[in-house]
């Protein structure tokens, strides 16, 4: 996984149960790619296989991020 922080603004959506990526992890991605990060609580791991087809919610925060970068 690369480490190095990213050219651009990013926005990491996380869970605290995730079965692959631990709360801790996912804190060092954010942190190491100079992201944002936003934990769903228990949302398990944060895919299309775990259910998340359509996302309003997901559509909704990264609405709010654009808005945030753009000033």
């Amino acid at each position: 996984m690369p480490m190095g922080r990213l050219p651009f603004p990013s926005l990491v959506v996380a869970s605290v149960n995730d079965q692959y990526v631990s709360p801790e992890r996912a804190k060092t991605f954010a942190s190491s790619w100079g992201s944002e990060i936003v934990f769903l609580g228990n949302a398990g791991h944060i895919n299309g296989d775990a259910g998340y087809g359509p996302w309003p919610e997901g559509e909704k925060m990264l609405l709010e991020f654009c808005h945030r970068i753009q000033g």
